[in-house]
């Protein structure tokens, strides 16, 4: 006899997922390098403000 338990797949998957910060970097990132295309202004805005503050 199996046991099949119910789960909550919503709260699983939510604890595995990045944060929403890290998430949103992921795809600038991928856009950026052409991996998928850009979404405007999404893409834009966020270019603006990292060439305003460059990494030092």
């Amino acid at each position: 006899m199996k046991i099949q338990h119910k789960c909550d797949h919503g709260a699983r998957r939510a604890a595995e997922y990045p944060p929403l910060e890290e998430q949103l970097d992921m795809l600038w990132h991928a856009m950026d390098q052409g991996a998928i295309p850009k979404a405007e202004p999404f893409y834009s805005t966020l270019q603006r403000v990292k060439q305003q503050y460059p990494k030092t």
